[in-house]
């Protein structure tokens, strides 16, 4: 029986993308006859995943959360766990991480010489972060020791070559799982944009990386506060009581939400007109593929692989930078086009029909090695 281990580094982050890759592989290879096993922190949040996993018969090898690894008996544990899988009684291993850089921490920095033929997930990038000494050293032969190395967006390698001058092998570009059947038809709008426009952000709530701090002081100008507008953000993270108070200060609370995480993706851009992606940093947030699955418009910022999707004033507008100045522009293109918006959407799903596999979980697998019938 052919078997795949699924190793998740991820330790603090609300599900998204990064984790759904992984999780609907290892249930689909369960359904094919593989022997899975699961290996992945146990936080609040993924119960229900766990769950599913377990009803799938994948084997499951949890290791102690965040808050447990953060005092020096946690990482004891931790480490013994790790210790205790053995990871050489797998075919092949396929390894996650959140960002770019997870396996030079902890106990996972020796670990790729412990492990049979495996694949090094990427998710992120970060162009001001950058890795020295025997960190630089460690990632270097993780990288050279993977079958493949598999990033969300060509921008990450791009990026780990300028500025660590470390050439990552045999690249693959993934195309996350949506988190909703795929439509076959355009998505229609609920209500027409000429009335309440209603923009809409699904993102962790962490301003480092998404900038809507940037965003909701671009909202704040006066002719902004006579428009029928509302933003709803969906997400939860480190920053959300600062962005209760942006709000009450620029007194932007009747018509700006934190709504908090949502289950039900699909509903939240359903009610929308256009989404927002406008981030500092980013590779290829699934948020955005969602959103042209639903034919809606988009308007990201000039970061990772967002611009091979959208098309300037085609099925959204692109954000040369962060600033609020430029934010705002932008903003008043899309207030100004209201009446073209469902037009642009429908060019949205025409997009992610061409550009998107059938089945990106069957693609993924292929591209990480594992052959099935």
């Amino acid at each position: 029986m052919p078997s795949v281990l699924f190793l998740s580094l991820m330790n603090s982050a609300a599900w998204g993308g990064s984790e759904e890759i992984w999780y609907k592989s290892a249930i689909y290879l369960a359904k094919k006859k593989f022997r899975v096993g699961v290996c992945c922190f146990n936080w609040q949040g993924k119960e229900e995943k766990i769950q599913q996993l377990t009803d799938a018969g994948c084997e499951l090898f949890l290791l102690p959360e965040k808050n447990e690894t953060l005092i020096f008996s946690g990482k004891f544990k931790l480490k013994k766990k790790l210790q205790s899988v053995n990871f050489k009684n797998y075919d092949r291993v396929i390894v996650n991480q959140g960002g770019w850089k997870d396996v030079v921490h902890g106990p996972f920095k020796e670990l790729f010489k412990d492990l049979p033929s495996y694949c090094l997930l990427f998710h992120n990038y970060d162009e001001k972060d950058l890795l020295q000494g025997s960190k630089k050293k460690i990632f270097s032969d993780w990288v050279h020791g993977a079958e493949k190395n598999i990033g969300d967006a060509a921008k990450i390698f791009s990026v780990i070559k300028k500025t660590m001058d470390i050439e990552i092998p045999r690249q693959q570009i993934l195309f996350n799982p949506i988190t909703f059947p795929q439509p076959d038809e355009i998505t229609p709008f609920h209500s027409s944009p000429s009335g309440k426009l209603i923009f809409a952000m699904l993102a962790e709530l962490d301003i480092k990386r998404k900038a809507q701090d940037k965003l909701i002081t671009a909202l704040a100008g006066d002719k902004w506060n006579e428009r029928d507008f509302e933003l709803n953000f969906y997400g939860k993270g480190r920053d959300q009581s600062y962005l209760e108070c942006l709000i009450k200060d620029k007194r932007l609370f009747p018509k700006i939400f934190l709504k908090g995480y949502t289950k039900n993706v699909e509903e939240a851009l359903r009610r929308s007109h256009i989404i927002l992606q406008i981030t500092n940093f980013d590779a290829m947030p699934i948020a955005v593929t969602e959103t042209i699955a639903l034919s809606r418009p988009v308007i990201v910022s000039d970061v990772g692989d967002m611009p091979l999707w959208i098309k300037d004033d085609v099925n959204g507008w692109i954000v040369p930078n962060t600033n609020v100045e430029e934010i705002d522009l932008v903003l008043e293109k899309a207030w100004q086009n209201r009446d073209r918006l469902e037009e642009m959407g429908k060019e949205s799903f025409r997009i992610f029909k061409e550009k998107y596999p059938l089945d990106p979980i069957e693609y993924f697998l292929r591209q990480a090695g594992i052959e099935f019938s």
